[in-house]
């Protein structure tokens, strides 16, 4: 028998310091009750698809313990989707209510399929997908495969105070928010998103752990604020995550385990490596010491098995007939290591070559002076696409000297191809709402 949020967390104990807020402290027996009196409010929503939009992460995060094992599907969209995606993806998932911010009662918008009422199964957990690119993907997961990777040691966990900065609505926030409520850790949420306001509340409320993509990582280090926070974790993921940043981070906060998770919204958590070195050993390829089985295909793909696969057509469409998930990431092997290189389908075409941007940025990052930098495609006439950068210096250092030192180095160590057409300097790197570095095509 599947077991929901809820009853587990009944289990806990019952007065733990759960989320901090602005203004109050609430603990798991508030949430409990909380959730329990919405769940029993909404009773009629037995066997409908519901879709939660806009909602403050503490409202979200009540509604699912309310609703997980009530209703047959949740469906968590982000609020940085536009509106014209949030209703392809309602349509999508074949969403029966709405619960929004400006309603206090479910939004009616298609009658409930009566045989759904009376099937006993997990509900689902329909998250899309953040890539950097394309429209997003719904993938199905349930509270057993979003919580399968939870460290349950709770004498460690009670040090610990996270720190929210990705929406609750996408898988990374989601894997947050679980990490601390299952494990008994203390869970900061800001009163917006807003950068500054999370800063500021970490800040006060001793954040110590901490989640982020690299992108995200190096705009704090560039904030310089971060380093007031006592770290004891840090967690990259969502993207490649390469040595400049692992050793940067090593040498700001020398007391934090610094962990690289390999995760997506499509694969979930799949593995994690903590050993200080960009990528994964060599040996983890079709071997048993693998914490997942992992296979390199010829095309350079990524394959995983993860221990509970989530469903979905875009899953299906992906797996092999070993049972094997093709992630779509691109690594290569590099002596003892298999590295990432980035994702198939944001290759830039350069006259029918292929270029990893990704691995564009890691070069040029080499550079003394580069503080970081967004490669992206830019629409050419002539070869299709070619590579543009856009450069965040160290402050300091003179555009035009940077600029030579860039191209000398690149034209060094990379083909022909591969070298930027087109360099600009900027004082900021444009980004996704899920953190990760905006590739859309110009």
């Amino acid at each position: 028998m599947f077991e929901t949020l809820f009853q587990l967390l009944s289990r806990m104990h019952q007065d733990s310091h759960s989320i901090l807020l602005s203004s109050e402290i609430i603990t798991i027996n508030s949430l409990r009750n909380d959730a329990l009196l919405i769940a029993q409010r909404f009773h009629l929503l037995k066997g409908s698809i519901v879709a939660l939009c806009g909602l403050s992460p503490h409202k979200l995060i009540q509604m699912i313990i309310a609703l997980d094992g009530n209703v047959n599907a949740m469906l968590l969209l982000p609020s940085s989707l536009d509106e014209g995606c949030r209703q392809s993806l309602i349509q999508s998932a074949g969403c029966t209510h709405l619960i929004n911010a400006s309603s206090d009662e479910p939004i009616t918008i298609a009658p409930i399929d009566s045989f759904l009422t009376t099937i006993v199964t997990p509900t689902k957990w329909l998250l899309a997908t953040s890539g950097t690119t394309g429209l997003p993907k719904l993938i199905d997961h349930t509270f057993e495969s979003l919580s399968s990777s939870v460290k349950y040691d709770k004498v460690r966990a009670s040090e610990f105070v996270w720190g929210l900065l990705y929406d609750p609505s996408r898988f990374a926030g989601i894997q947050v928010v679980l990490q601390a409520l299952l494990s008994g850790s203390a869970l900061c949420i800001a009163d917006s998103m807003d950068f500054d306001i999370q800063v500021e509340a970490f800040i006060h409320n001793r954040v110590n752990a901490l989640s982020a993509t690299p992108s995200f990582w190096r705009k704090l280090l560039m904030d310089g604020r971060v380093l007031e926070l006592p770290l004891l974790q840090i967690t990259l993921g969502g993207e490649i995550v390469d040595q400049l940043i692992i050793d940067a981070l090593k040498h700001n906060f020398p007391l934090a385990r610094i962990v690289h998770i390999y995760a997506s919204t499509e694969a979930g958590a799949a593995f994690s490596v903590n050993d200080g070195i960009a990528g994964f050993p060599l040996k983890w390829l079709d071997s048993s010491l693998a914490p997942l089985p992992l296979r390199l295909r010829d095309d350079g793909h990524l394959l995983v098995k993860p221990r509970i696969l989530p469903g979905g057509k875009e899953i299906l469409d992906r797996i092999d007939e070993d049972g094997y998930l093709d992630t779509q990431d691109l690594v290569k092997i590099e002596g003892e290591r298999v590295r990432f290189l980035g994702r198939a389908s944001g290759a830039i075409n350069v006259g029918g070559n292929k270029v990893n941007p990704e691995e564009i940025e890691c070069c040029i990052r080499e550079v003394k002076g580069v503080f970081d930098v967004r490669v992206y495609a830019k629409k050419s006439s002539m070869m299709g696409q070619i590579v543009a950068a856009e450069i965040i210096s160290v402050f300091g250092v003179e555009p035009l000297t940077l600029r030579k030192s860039i191209l000398t180095h690149c034209r060094r160590e990379l083909e022909n191809w591969q070298v930027p057409a087109l360099l600009s300097f900027v004082s900021v790197l444009k980004e996704t709402a899920a953190g990760k570095r905006d590739r859309l095509s110009v």
